[in-house]
């Protein structure tokens, strides 16, 4: 008899899932994936504060700013999203009319806050590799800064796109009309 293999149920990725628990090298603080899709991973803290990362940028640091620890289990309560999931199912279970509705409406504000942006253009990536001046590196850099798309850059400051190593005022110089 053949064994099937099935990926995770709630990642299409293997370099990480969710529930993975890492440790933040910066602030030494736990923290533990709560949901992650192709274009962001929501990382929650013992706090209970919710941070939405870039993919790119989270995967990019995965194994340097951020150490998985696979025994520890802090304490981050499933928050809101959780429990309209939880709901959600719940009202899938019922039979009748109004959890049907209910069901709809839990299916629609789930989708809202899982892609917020889909009634809004998606701004494009920027290739930096393609701009004068930087390479792979820099590219990496401003990536993992969480300048992804054409949008991060136009409403990035100076300073903030200069106080990525790498990126002096040349760069910033040809990001810019790049951009543009």
């Amino acid at each position: 008899m053949t064994q099937t293999q099935f990926a995770h149920p709630k990642s299409n990725r293997t370099d990480f899932d969710i529930g993975l628990v890492f440790a933040d090298q910066r602030t030494g603080d736990l923290r533990k994936v709560v949901y992650a899709d192709d274009r962001v991973v929501l990382v929650r803290d013992e706090t209970a504060h919710s941070t939405l990362v870039p993919r790119e940028a989270f995967v990019a640091e995965l194994d340097a700013r951020y150490r998985r620890r696979p025994a520890a289990d802090p304490d981050v309560a499933g928050g809101p999203f959780e429990r309209l999931q939880d709901l959600l199912a719940e009202y899938e279970r019922q039979d009748g009319r109004k959890a049907e509705h209910k069901a709809d409406a839990l299916r629609e504000a789930l989708g809202r806050v899982e892609n917020p942006d889909d009634d809004e253009p998606v701004s494009p990536e920027v290739p930096f590799e393609a701009v004068d001046g930087i390479g792979p590196s820099t590219a990496a850099k401003l990536r993992s800064r969480g300048f992804v798309t054409e949008a991060d850059v136009r409403t990035a400051s100076d300073d903030a796109l200069l106080g990525v190593a790498g990126v002096g005022p040349a760069n910033l110089t040809a990001i810019r009309e790049f951009v543009d």
